[in-house]
């Protein structure tokens, strides 16, 4: 099976365990945690990173399994109050764990489809909510980041040869020699 097939059929936890946390740190992401549970407020997944100027921006990724639609059982609307109190709600500074900061970018993001209404849904909600910048991430992009952000550059420069073949049991242990190897 192809990456994107094998992505597409994994269940949320598996998603973020197996998949997007070890993603996000093979591409050198600062602080990656898994916040999924009854006190996540929203936030599936906490990660922070540095900007031009060197302050920190907080980051949640919201993980859904599948696609993401405008109606039925996947209706964005129904995620509405769970992505609203991942915006409003402030926690403590997982960097200095002391100060209280807040969500400033979310990231929308499954292993399925998000359809055009769902998008245009989330974009109005944002314009209506004053919130944070906003990425949607769905399984074509999350796929396409794997190979030519991680696999493909990892191959090509400590390959040897040798060409690492996707696989969600192997594919955590994959992104810590990715990150042993380019000394992140």
């Amino acid at each position: 099976m192809d990456i994107a097939t094998v992505i597409k059929k994994l269940k949320e936890n598996d998603l973020r365990i197996k998949v997007v946390i070890p993603t996000l740190s093979a591409l050198g992401i600062f602080k990656v945690e898994d916040w999924h549970g009854r006190n996540e407020q929203g936030k599936d997944v906490y990660f922070a990173y540095q900007d031009p100027f060197g302050d920190y921006k907080h980051c949640c990724c919201f993980i859904k399994s599948g696609d993401i639609t405008k109606s039925g059982k996947t209706d964005i609307k129904k995620m509405e109050p769970q992505l609203k109190e991942a915006v409003v709600t402030k926690f403590v500074n997982p960097i200095d764990n002391k100060t209280e900061t807040k969500t400033e970018e979310i990231y929308i993001l499954c292993n399925g489809q998000i359809n055009k209404d769902a998008k245009e849904y989330i974009f109005q909600m944002i314009s209506a909510h004053s919130m944070p910048n906003i990425r949607i991430i769905d399984g074509d992009k999350l796929v396409k980041i794997i190979m030519e952000k991680i696999i493909k550059p990892f191959n090509e420069k400590y390959g040897n040869g040798k060409q690492y073949i996707f696989s969600v049991d192997s594919y955590s242990d994959f992104c810590k020699s990715v990150i042993s190897a380019s000394g992140l």
